[in-house]
């Protein structure tokens, strides 16, 4: 049965290459980090694909996402930050959106309101009503949307940060993108029947929703953003997807079972349901894809000749940022 597309023809199209963007630009990821390039761990987004992108729709370009979980590269291409900004972060060099000093985890851009990854997983949330607050206090209309993982729900500071949103009332949206996996844990330990059930307690508006639908997770973001733009206050939504990838590249996954596994893969990829969605209803052609492919490999491939062409920080830039100069209560000159 065709599903029908709830969306114009000019935002199907978007929503699908911004899916292939990220995949395409992780498979690249997955190649140099391979090949001893990129150093440190890569954690790959694969069936997170649709929930970034129709998250990242859903927001004004003034609305800040404070990043959590572990698959975030999607969500920095998602919020609009450039390829070539990301590839030279990844490879640790100074053209990075944070000089080199942010490796995958710790992307972030301020002037894109893209509020990076803190420390530990589960922290996140409390930046993110800060930032909420801060606008609210300024009188704008901006909303702040903050994502976690299953696993990091886990955390007290993730019920800490609900506390105070209810509290305070504040415009900001919680996703908690469900894989099924806290690492090697399974969900189902957890107890709720929906982790969107957590914000029941503190009164908030809760959805559970196909986090491998764009579309659904798309008009529930956009529903929520709107509440709280409104006044309506904070919205907690899970998001479900599958985790059609290892938990990081080298995750030998032993504790998966291999036929759901291939089952998730075969049913729940959101990219190749949602290209066979818009050839159905004859939004894309076979060929406008293959276009659609080659332009972003050609994107993807200048991004990491920029980020090889970008230099290595000096050992001194170690201590840069580390501290606010002038300190609190300081003049230039002391």
């Amino acid at each position: 049965m065709t599903q029908n597309v709830s969306v114009d023809d000019e935002t199907a199209r978007q929503f699908l290459e911004g899916m292939l963007r990220i995949d395409i630009f992780e498979e690249e990821t997955k190649e140099r980090f391979g090949e001893g390039e990129i150093p440190g761990f890569v954690h790959l987004s694969g069936g997170h694909e649709g929930s970034h992108i129709g998250m990242g729709a859903a927001m004004g370009d003034d609305d800040w996402l404070a990043v959590g979980g572990a698959r975030l590269i999607g969500q920095y291409i998602a919020k609009g930050v450039p390829l070539p900004d990301i590839m030279a972060e990844l490879y640790g060099r100074v053209g990075g959106s944070n000089k080199g000093h942010g490796g995958q985890m710790h992307v972030s851009d301020i002037g894109r309101k893209l509020y990076g990854h803190a420390a530990t997983i589960g922290s996140g949330q409390n930046p993110a009503v800060g930032l909420a607050l801060a606008e609210e206090i300024q009188e704008t209309d901006n909303v702040a949307v903050t994502t976690i993982g299953d696993g990091g729900t886990s955390r007290g500071s993730f019920h800490t940060a609900l506390v105070f949103a209810a509290y305070w009332d504040l415009p900001v949206v919680f996703v908690i993108e469900n894989n099924e996996w806290a690492i090697s844990t399974p969900a189902e330990s957890l107890s709720p029947d929906h982790l969107s059930d957590y914000g029941i307690p503190h009164k908030m508006a809760t959805e559970s929703i196909d986090g491998s639908d764009v579309e659904a997770v798309y008009h529930t973001v956009s529903e929520a953003i709107e509440r709280a733009r409104n006044g309506g206050g904070p919205t907690v939504i899970e998001s479900r997807v599958a985790r059609l990838v290892p938990h990081f590249e080298g995750d030998k996954e032993t504790y998966r079972d291999t036929d759901e596994y291939e089952r998730l893969k075969e049913e729940k990829d959101p990219i190749e349901n949602y290209r066979e969605r818009l050839l159905e209803r004859d939004i894309v052609t076979e060929t406008g894809i293959e276009d659609m492919i080659a332009n972003i490999e050609t994107e993807v491939k200048e991004a990491v000749e920029f980020a090889r062409e970008s230099p290595e920080p000096e050992p001194e830039a170690a201590y840069d940022h580390v501290y606010r100069t002038p300190l609190y209560g300081q003049g230039e000159n002391q």
